[in-house]
Order: structure tokens, then sequence, then C-alpha cells
């Protein structure tokens, strides 16, 4: 009676869970070994989890045997009752390679304004949208040359753009910044208003993308070569940009430096740049670790060392999350090229 009880509805209810949630780890754990892996300049593949079946069996078996005794001796027929039941789950996972022509362009092509817009009508933090997707915008650079493998030196000029993501962050909560669609040209537009308790944030944002104070509805594009004060050109990073931008803040062993392992990005003095003041860096963060970390929220092993994300980094985990629902944004419509590869799991 137990076992019937549990097939059914009430394996589905213990194993559903299981199944999501390994899922996800395996995903996150990919995601992990795949930034860590472009640090070190080494090549990087995803697979997609296509499907997953698991199949349910019981059997049950019963029997009835009677054994005779001599009776002169005080013996009796003997009836024995025997039963017994076996319960199996096979579950199989098909996992197929996301690669070809589709995907790669899906990763190499720029994120679409409308989608980063989306993200911050979404709820996502404006700081965070525009430090992990934006590359430049109306003249100031988000650390450009970290959108491909480690940069020799320093991105320059990154504190005006930084200084413009704290102004965002004061602002946003308040709806002055609002994206729109002009109704008669299908435009994009940016609607920046004002308030007494934020006309001086509101002012500088104008003045650090050099916009007309005067106007509240500005132009969006990504002609970032064309400068206009009515304009506000924004140049996107691909999703791969975002994966090379997030794998320069990995903390790297002494001696795989010594080994010329990774590039040691340095400032014009000579002294090794810190990634962390940029705004992903500030935004991102991946530890090492000689042996496995006990505070880890995903963790991987590679090149003898763990690298893992904090359990506590509350940072680095919300921006790990968009990164996620930037890839399926992104990469999620490319179709999967085969083969499949299927595992039967006992």
């Amino acid at each position: 009676m137990p076992g019937c009880y549990s097939f059914g509805p009430n394996e589905l209810r213990g194993t559903y869970p299981l199944y999501n949630a390994a899922i996800v780890d395996s995903q996150n754990e990919q995601f992990i070994q795949n930034i860590v892996r472009l640090h070190y300049r080494d090549p990087i593949f995803f697979l997609d989890v296509t499907s997953v079946t698991a199949s349910l069996k019981m059997d049950l078996s019963a029997g009835l045997d009677q054994s005779a005794f001599d009776l002169s001796s005080g013996g009796a027929d003997v009836l024995q009752l025997s039963g017994g039941g076996a319960y199996t789950t096979a579950p199989t996972i098909a996992y197929a390679p996301l690669q070809g022509e589709s995907f790669v362009k899906s990763i190499l092509r720029p994120l679409a304004i409308e989608d980063m817009f989306a993200l911050i009508e979404s709820g996502w933090s404006g700081r965070r949208v525009l430090g992990l997707c934006v590359e430049r915008i109306n003249g100031l650079e988000n650390a450009p040359n970290a959108s491909g493998p480690t940069p020799k030196f320093s991105p320059k000029r990154i504190d005006p753009f930084n200084r413009l993501l704290q102004l965002f962050d004061q602002v946003m909560s308040d709806n002055l910044i609002i994206p729109r669609v002009d109704a008669v040209t299908k435009e994009t537009q940016l609607e920046i208003n004002s308030s007494p308790e934020h006309y001086e944030a509101i002012r500088e944002i104008k003045q650090v993308l050099g916009l007309d104070q005067n106007l509240t509805i500005y132009h969006v594009n990504n002609g970032f070569l064309q400068h206009r004060s009515d304009t506000i050109s924004i140049n996107l990073r691909s999703l791969m940009s975002i994966f090379f931008y997030l794998s320069q803040h990995v903390d790297t062993p002494k001696i795989h430096k010594a080994a010329g392992l990774v590039t040691v990005t340095r400032n014009q003095n000579g002294s090794e740049f810190d990634w962390g003041k940029t705004a992903g860096g500030n935004l991102f963060h991946i530890y090492h670790s000689d042996k496995q970390p006990d505070n880890a929220f995903v963790t991987i092993p590679y090149r003898g060392q763990w690298f893992y994300l904090m359990d506590n980094d509350l940072e680095s985990k919300s921006t790990f999350m968009l990164l996620t629902q930037l890839f399926r944004l992104q990469a999620g419509a490319a179709k999967l090229a085969g083969p499949t590869l299927t595992l039967p799991l006992r």
C-alpha cells in the first residue's frame, strides 16, 4: 500500500523539484565555467538540456505454497504465503550543443536598444543593465577594450561613465527617465524629466551626456560616432562581449600569473589594474580558492583551483541572474545544432 500511494502524481511531486534543481545547478556551473575559460583564453562551449523523460514502473508478485508433513508424527499441512514488489524509475536526459551559424550570430549581435529598455522597465536596476550592456553612450566609455580578451593596458576614461550610473541610480526610482516610442515615427526615444528633489542630478546627467538642458524628449540611436545635443547615441555590447567583460574580474592565483596563463592588465605606471573599478567589475566578481569553498553559491574546479561566486555577494548574484536572462533573450531563439546527446541515468 505505501508503494502504491507514492506512485504516479505523488512520485511527480517528489522528482520534479529534484530534476529542476539539478538542471539549474548544472547550467549555473556551465556559465561560470565559460566565464573562467574566457579569462584564461580557453575555448568555450554551451550545452542545453532539450528534454527530460522518466519512465516509472512497479512490479508486484505473490505466491502460495503448500507443504505436507507426516500426520502420524504430528505433522500437518502448511500453507506459505509470499509476496514481493519492485519499483523502478528510469530517467533519460537529452543534451544538444548550442552552435552553428544561428547561435553564433545571436551571441555576436549587439543587444537591441528596445530589449535593454524592456529589462529596465521590467524592474531591473538601470545601473545594472547599463553597466553590463552599454559599451559607449554619447562619448562616455564603459571599458570598450574589455569586450574581448583581456587587454594589456587599462581602459581609459571610466570615471565619467561610473558617475553617470550613480546619477541614474538616484533618479530611476522616481520614474524621471522614461523610455518611449513615438506614435507616428515609431522611433525609440528617451524622456528625461526633472523634479525639485533631483534637479541637480538631472542637470548633471544632461551635462555629462552633452544634451540640451531645455529639452525633455531625446532621440535614441546606435550611431555613436555622430553626436547631437538632442540625441542619445548608445553602443551596446553583444552577449559574447558581456561574457568577456565579466571574465575580466576573475581572481587569478599568483602562480598562474607568473606562468603567463592570463593577461595582467597594467596601468600607465606599470602597476596592475583593478577591474573592480569598472562598472562591470563593480557588479560581478569571481573568487578563487585552493580548496573547495564552503560559502559558495556556484563553484567549479578549474586548472587545479576552485572558482566561485560567494553566496552572500548579492551584487554578483543579481548580475549573474541578469546574465542568464540575457542569454535566454539573445540566444534562446537559436536553433539547436545536432547531434543530440542522450544519457540514460540509473
